[in-house]
């Protein structure tokens, strides 16, 4: 009997019992496709998160790590074509031709037959099948479509008696677990609240912010054209259009990260119409990048001829210029550090001890006021100030604690940066001018 498929194993040892649990599933596959009179065969990779990462990354786009991939050679209306003509070629010594690749990562499947309460074989089973019917053409984009392929793949499961493996005395407590996970789903996908909304915000924030290459990049870019601006006397309208101008870039970039998860939610095969929604996203970050060129020339052509002594000190003669850019950078510093804290990757900044992004800002601010009015330090009213931006920055972050957001080093480490970046800034701008 000829062979349906073959099995690469990539960073991974050989394993009989990933093999038997395969060689079930694409044999069933192929008698109820009725494809055994074919010399069809699949190549299936197992392999490690790390590994199909990187195809994911190389052939889709996505920097992340999934369950399985499918990479098909046929169309289903050429695929059905091929079948026909190509039905009586049982000859074993005849080369086969490959229906398509599928890539399993064997860590995801352990890891999923955990979440969701059933064994091993049977999650790897279902990954097979599952990579099996995109190889053949179906896919869940549409309602109808995931219907007519969640039907088949449940046909080959149950002739093959796979099914979720529950022991009785714990068969209650699963199913008592997973119906309180289905309304903890529900739960989530409605805000509760402002608080919770923005709360979910900064959530979305951060992730951009960890995950995404290129919102790192833009981030880095705009601290440098923020610094840059410094530079130039720019009045509050232009100002006003530099800064909404780089938002835009980044709102961008960020609307197409979130249009690539929708897409990669529902299709983790190539689609022509998956394609066009990442080329039309990636299409709006490319003209925001344009606008922002177009911006940039009106904005800067004519003052970089203006470039000398005046021109560094227009850094301090606009106070308000520098006290917001100043803010910008803060902002950028500490979303910066809250995502190396979320990536879990560092001794220092972890999940344990995550910097707080209000307690950061609002020193911050109590400093810039400071070096405002430091000048009229003296006078009442320069005191009053101080003295209620101070008390408003403690306010602030004592509800960070109180809320048992954060502890009081998170707290207080936030308040040390809030206060150190604006002094470096400041400093250098004022070293600059004394030049």
């Amino acid at each position: 009997m000829k062979k349906n498929y073959e099995i690469i194993y990539k960073n991974l040892e050989e394993n009989e019992k990933y093999e038997s649990t395969i060689k079930q599933v694409i044999n069933e596959c192929f008698k109820i496709e009725k494809l055994e009179p074919t010399n069809l065969y699949i190549s299936i990779t197992l392999t490690n998160s790390e590994e199909i990462e990187k195809i994911n990354r190389q052939y889709r786009n996505i920097d992340r790590p999934t369950d399985v991939l499918s990479f098909p050679m046929f169309e289903k209306e050429e695929l059905d074509q091929f079948i026909n003509e190509n039905s009586k070629n049982t000859d074993v010594n005849v080369q086969g031709d490959i229906l398509g690749d599928i890539v399993i990562s064997v860590p995801k499947v352990y890891e999923q037959a955990e979440e969701y309460g059933h064994s091993f074989e049977r999650e790897l089973a279902y990954m097979v099948v599952h990579g099996f019917y995109h190889l053949m053409g179906y896919d869940h984009i549409e309602d109808e479509d995931q219907k007519v392929m969640r039907e088949k793949e449940e046909y080959v499961l149950e002739n093959l008696g796979i099914k979720r493996e529950t022991s009785p005395e714990k068969s209650e407590k699963e199913l008592e677990k997973i119906e309180e996970d289905q309304k903890n789903k529900k739960d989530k996908t409605s805000n509760s609240g402002i608080l919770d909304a923005w709360k979910n915000a900064i959530n979305g924030i951060i992730y951009a912010t960890t995950t995404q290459r290129n919102v790192k990049i833009q981030l880095v870019i705009a601290v440098c054209v923020v610094i840059v601006s410094l530079f130039f006397d720019l009045n509050r309208a232009e100002f006003l259009c530099f800064l909404f101008t780089i938002i835009l870039i980044l709102f961008a970039e960020m609307c197409n990260t979130a249009i690539e998860t929708v897409v990669d939610l529902y299709v983790d095969v190539y689609h022509p119409k998956a394609k066009i929604a990442k080329d039309v996203a990636a299409g709006g970050v490319v003209i925001a990048a344009i606008n922002a060129i177009i911006v940039a020339y009106f904005l800067f052509f004519d003052k970089i001829s203006d470039i000398g002594l005046n021109f560094i000190e227009n850094v301090v003669n606009s106070p308000i210029h520098l006290a917001f850019a100043t803010l910008v950078i803060v902002v950028v510093a500490i979303v910066a550090l809250i995502a190396t804290a979320r990536t879990n990757k560092h001794k220092g900044l972890n999940h344990k001890f995550t910097p707080s992004g209000f307690a950061t800002l609002a020193f911050a601010a109590n400093t810039i006021i400071w070096l405002l009015v430091k000048e009229n330090i003296e006078n009442n009213i320069g005191v009053v100030i101080l003295t209620l931006s101070l008390v408003l920055a403690i306010l602030v972050s004592a509800s960070r604690i109180e809320a048992k957001a954060h502890k009081v080093s998170e707290v207080i480490f936030s308040a040390c940066v809030g206060i150190i970046v604006v002094l470096i800034i400041y400093g250098i701008a004022l070293g600059i001018t004394s030049v």
